[in-house]
């Protein structure tokens, strides 16, 4: 199969990038914003599967959020049609997309866009709505406020949080590449509303001060004590994200 990553360098794309390097029998189209826009035509033609995960969060100007989150998504949508390319696309929008903001109206944008999109070709829209993703590769004081509070907290430098009750769900980023993957070789159904997401025993819940003093108590634990923590599924994989920011460069 020959894929198409868009987004290639971001946090979710590396990650789905480093797995799929593993499989000899995928060809990976990577683009992101520093690839040569021209070849974007060239990976319409060829590609046999899209994963969209280019996307703008935090821009500096928010005339981006539309330019990047929609209407870059709706050229790339008419190069496959230009091309008579059905392949499946799969968008990685947000649970914002219902929210009356710059960034969850680009969501919802593209959202109709690829709806259309399928209608016409008559093939198949894949549209995930994210909640928070935590996990290697994340920016701190970007992506993830696991990320923020990882980094931050492995080299002794303060956190700020202004509601400590407030209630994350978290998805992790293996779980999610791996539902990524699933629609590669399967025929999976949405949730009754259209929409993708993780099953809920992969939607972790936690307060911002709980996921604070979990941070915390790694930094504080002996081996013995992480050792036995490693039971639950979640400290499991937020000590694996943590160690990550531990080993990382400044």
């Amino acid at each position: 199969m020959k894929l198409l990553v868009t987004g290639a360098k971001g946090f979710i794309g590396r990650n789905l990038i480093e797995l799929l390097g593993k499989d000899k029998e995928v060809e990976v189209f990577e683009y992101d914003k520093d690839t040569d826009p021209q070849m974007l035509h060239y990976f319409t033609k060829e590609c046999d599967f899209v994963f969209h995960l280019a996307a703008v969060h935090r821009p500096k100007d928010e005339a981006e959020f539309n330019k990047v989150n929609h209407l870059f998504f709706g050229d790339l949508l008419e190069m496959l049609r230009s091309e008579k390319n059905a392949c499946p696309v799969l968008l990685t929008s947000s649970f914002q997309a219902t929210q009356n903001s710059d960034y969850g109206r680009s969501k919802l944008a593209a959202e109709k866009a690829l709806k259309k999109h399928a209608e016409t070709m008559n093939s198949k829209a894949i549209i995930y709505r994210l909640t928070n993703t935590f996990g290697r590769y994340a920016k701190p004081n970007h992506h993830s406020v696991v990320a923020t509070f990882c980094y931050n907290i492995a080299r002794g430098l303060p956190i700020e949080i202004s509601d400590p009750e407030r209630v994350m769900k978290l998805y992790y980023i293996d779980d999610l590449i791996d539902s990524f993957l699933s629609h590669l070789n399967n025929n999976i159904e949405p949730d009754p509303d259209g929409f993708y997401r993780l099953p809920k025993d992969l939607e972790y819940k936690i307060t911002l001060k709980d996921l604070a003093d979990k941070i915390y108590s790694f930094k504080a634990s002996s081996d013995e004590d992480l050792a036995l923590s490693m039971a639950d599924e979640f400290t499991r994989k937020l000590y694996e994200t943590y160690t990550n920011y531990i080993l990382a460069k400044e």
